[in-house]
């Protein structure tokens, strides 16, 4: 018996290896559908930095790095490189960042799809025209000729998004819109993608070098000035003449007025400011000599007449109205001057008529309630006045 065993263990060998072989080539088989490091699309490669610093000369240019989707395995290959780029704001003198990114939506060379290339590029096109066509988003759908096999753009309010198939290699070029300069750039970029690629080569060197920019354009600041032209600013000492005030006060000697200069701000990359040609100020001094228990005692009014602002539209007017009357407390509102106006605690008298904003103030007698109430009356006359010459 132990010589019948002996000779039946060839013959068992002999019968299993085949399954042995069997296991051996199913379990490598997965090794074999691994990209391999010649024929995998690199999305860095494909979008390296050294484009972005032509496209971008002098700006500071941030590398994100490379980004494996899970599924890169199969039965797809998705990569993503992202940069962020830092570029003049148009409102401000600070930078903000805009980012570049190339994605690769799909590649063959790891598990061959249910359809080819060109039918997934196909699908990919017929979706996004199905969201372009809803009126409520602002997305723009043009066709591209020159990159790769076939390629389209995508506009929206906040990027450019160019995607592209060469060969078996779908990917997309994204860049947020900056200025006039986002779409020939983005365009150059999957341009040189496209030529760094090759279907059943994979990742090639690029023939020629992207075309640079001289410098990166600056976007114009589109916002328009809340304030109006230097030229529809009225003559704060027009409003009201050395005659007028002496006419209030007749009982009092009236100094030649006081002019106030000003300048006003066009909201801009740097806020430019620009000089107003007229006095946004005109101050008169009326004084009086009384005698009061024995003593002689100078009195003093002080007549003030501001324009405070002239708007660029009539609801900022209103606005700044509004505004100025709630930080000085000016409750009482008063009849009859111009579009509306109110009367606060120190005697100003805020009047506001189309565009155009002026305090009337008389001072004095704060600490005498007679005074106080003589200058409250006599407020109310030159508003009067003044209210009258606005426009």
């Amino acid at each position: 018996m132990p010589a019948r065993s002996l000779l039946a263990t060839p013959l068992l060998l002999a019968l299993a290896a085949p399954a042995l072989a069997q296991t051996a080539t199913t379990t490598a088989a997965p090794a074999a559908t691994e990209p391999t490091a010649s024929k995998a699309p690199d999305a860095c490669r494909l979008l390296p930095q050294a484009d972005l610093e032509a496209l971008f000369p002098g700006r500071p240019i941030t590398a994100k790095g490379p980004t494996l989707s899970p599924i890169h395995r199969g039965p797809q290959y998705a990569e993503s490189c992202m940069y962020s780029v830092k570029l003049p704001s148009p409102t401000s003198k600070l930078d903000h960042a805009r980012f570049a990114s190339l994605t690769v939506i799909r590649w063959d060379g790891v598990s061959k799809g249910r359809e080819t290339p060109t039918q997934a590029f196909a699908s990919i096109k017929g979706t996004r025209e199905k969201v372009a066509a809803d009126p409520r988003l602002t997305l723009k759908l043009e066709p591209l000729s020159g990159i790769g096999d076939e390629a389209f753009q995508e506009t929206n309010s906040s990027s450019v998004m160019i995607r592209a198939r060469k060969d078996d290699l779908i990917y997309t070029v994204s860049l947020d819109l900056y200025s006039e300069q986002t779409a020939p750039n983005a365009l150059a970029l999957a341009k040189q993608a496209a030529a760094r690629w090759r279907g059943g080569t994979g990742m090639i060197d690029a023939p020629a070098q992207i075309a640079s920019n001289s410098a990166v354009t600056v976007p114009a600041d589109t916002r328009i000035s809340s304030v109006a032209p230097v030229e529809q600013w009225p003559d704060a000492c027009a409003l009201l003449t050395p005659a007028e005030v002496k006419a209030a006060f007749p009982e009092m000697s009236v100094s030649e007025p006081r002019k106030l200069m000003g300048k006003i701000t066009h909201e801009s990359r740097e806020n430019r400011q620009e000089a107003l040609p007229n006095p946004i100020g005109c101050q008169f001094d009326a004084k009086r000599t009384v005698e009061k228990d024995g003593k002689r005692t100078v009195e003093l009014n002080q007549i003030q007449v501001s324009v405070r602002n002239v708007a660029a539209n009539e609801d900022l007017s209103k606005r700044w109205f509004q505004s100025a009357i709630k930080v000085s407390e000016a409750k009482t509102p008063i009849e009859g001057l111009g579009d509306e106006a109110a009367l606060d605690i120190m005697n100003r008298i805020h009047i506001r008529k189309g565009l155009t904003t002026v305090d009337v103030r008389v001072s004095g007698g704060e600490r005498d309630q007679a005074l106080h109430a003589e200058a409250k009356a006599r407020v109310g006359e030159l508003a009067k006045i003044v209210a009258g010459r606005l426009k």
